[in-house]
Order: structure tokens, then C-alpha cells, then sequence
């Protein structure tokens, strides 16, 4: 069963993150799709380069014999383009956009993690008169840190303008477009960097490639649970009235109480 990272969407088929309380890991998988995904929606609306996915999420790439050279211009009959991850171009399509990891490492925060951040909660208690009291506790300990790496793509095409479109819109898409977008999901594009054209032979054909390099930013965040370790709450009532003159709180000498409420006990009668 998949565990969910609550800080970042992503999700993981390991059971490790939730036994060592890791809420969220940015590092290689979670970059990489963001980045697809965030390709893919921007090339589903242009007409040149107009990418259709198949029914299951990727590169819609039918058999092509006899199909018009304008198919997937104004209608979805076919993508393309070809956009998704490294190793899993099954077939020869081009032009094709394909994204890989470069390769990242460990950034901390602070020398200490952010140890010393706490995450604090709420508790609502009330009683029969309509009174209110919001009592915050701790909840968790929360350790920090940061990744930094290198996400590499690699445009193919057949021609050198097809490659150098391609190339633009892709370094627009993730610097400008879609750079706030991609920050508040957890990826911070730092850089983009654009390589030279190279040639090469393909079968009967020329291929040309360059490759996009983005620097970037991501976060890891554990948040260790520490509501057991709080057992309960000490709470004083006070009875008296306000002044309406002096608007202050007098309060009753005759009537207080004390009273010891145990956390868990509060929380589930909630």
C-alpha cells in the first residue's frame, strides 16, 4: 500500500518513510514527474508541437502507416511529441523530450536540522455555558533539510529549428511559466542552462540533440509525533465579571476551581 507524503504529494511504496516519520522527500522521483507533468500540460496546447496522452497517462504514439503528416495538428489522433522519462522510450518518435536525473546532494538548512522547530496544535474545550477555551500544545518535533541537484533534458529532433523551438519552450516553461507553480509544489528551478546542438547519424536521417540542465532546490521534512509525550493539561477556571466602566475582568474571591484533564481524554471527547 502506497504511503503519501503529506508535504508533498508524492507518493512512495515503501513502508521506511512512515516508520522514521518522514513526511515529505523532494529528492529524485518527485522532481522528475513534476517536471514531465508540468511539460506535458504545456505542450497539450500548442498545435505544432502538440502532445495527446493514451488512455494511460503517457505519450499517445499509434502506428502511424498511412496516416496524414498533419494528424495531431487540430485534432488527437496522434502526439507530437514525445515527452517522459529516460529509459522508457519504447519506440523511435521523434521529436522526442526526454528527462533524467542529474544527480543531487545534501544541503542542510541549519547545522542542526532545525531541531529545535516545534509544530504546535489546538485543542477546543467548552463547557455547558457556551464558554471557550483553545488550549495549544506541542504535536511534533520537526527536522529539516534540503537537496540541491541537476535535472537534465534532452530534446531530439530531425531538424535544427524543430530542436531550437523545442529548447525555447521548454527553458520558458520551467524559469517563467510554470516557476511558481513548480516552487509551490516543492521544486525551486534555480537555473536553466542550455547546451549546443549536436548531429548525429540516424539510419537514414540526421539527428540533432541538446540538452537543457535545471539546478535546483527541493526539501525533506520529518515531523516526530510528541502529543504522548505531553500527559495533561493543567486548567483554572475563574468566575467573576467585567467592569463595564473600566471594561477589566474582576473576578468572584468565592468561586475557582482546579481541575487536572488528561490530554487524550479531551481530544476524544472532542
Amino acid at each position: 500500500m502506497a504511503n503519501y507524503f503529506e508535504g508533498s504529494g508524492s507518493l512512495t511504496t515503501t513502508d521506511l518513510f512512515g516508520l522514521f516519520f518522514s513526511v515529505q522527500n523532494t529528492q529524485i522521483f518527485y522532481p522528475k514527474q513534476l517536471i514531465i507533468q508540468t511539460l506535458r500540460d504545456i505542450f497539450s496546447l500548442d498545435t505544432t508541437y502538440h502532445y495527446v496522452r493514451d488512455p494511460w497517462g503517457f505519450p499517445f504514439t499509434p502506428n502511424l502507416t498511412d496516416v496524414s503528416p498533419d494528424a495531431g495538428l487540430h485534432d488527437d489522433k496522434t502526439t507530437r511529441i514525445w515527452i517522459g522519462e529516460n529509459f522508457r522510450k519504447d519506440v523511435i518518435f521523434y521529436p522526442a523530450v526526454v528527462i533524467r536525473s542529474g544527480g543531487s546532494v545534501s544541503t542542510p538548512i541549519g547545522f542542526n536540522f532545525d531541531k529545535d522547530t516545534v509544530l504546535y496544535g489546538t485543542t477546543l474545550v467548552s463547557d455547558g455555558y457556551g464558554n471557550f477555551k483553545q488550549f495549544i500544545t506541542p504535536t511534533a518535533r520537526v527536522l529539516t533539510g534540503a537537496w540541491e541537484g541537476t535535472i537534465n533534458i534532452d530534446v531530439y529532433s530531425r531538424g535544427v529549428r524543430e530542436t531550437d523551438d523545442i529548447v525555447e519552450i521548454v527553458s520558458m516553461a520551467t524559469r517563467i511559466w510554470r516557476y511558481e507553480e513548480l516552487r509551490i509544489a516543492g521544486l525551486l528551478i534555480k537555473r536553466v542552462s542550455v547546451g549546443s546542438v549536436s548531429e548525429s547519424d540516424d539510419r537514414n536521417d540526421k539527428l540533432f540533440k541538446t540538452t537543457i540542465s535545471l539546478d535546483v532546490r527541493s526539501e525533506w521534512r520529518i515531523q516526530i509525533p510528541v502529543e504522548n509525550v505531553v500527559d495533561a493539561i493543567n486548567i483554572c477556571v475563574e468566575f467573576g465579571h467585567t467592569n463595564q466602566q473600566t471594561q477589566q475582568f474582576v473576578e468572584d474571591p468565592n468561586m475557582e476551581i482546579h481541575t487536572y484533564v488528561n490530554i487524550l481524554e479531551a481530544i476524544q471527547a472532542l
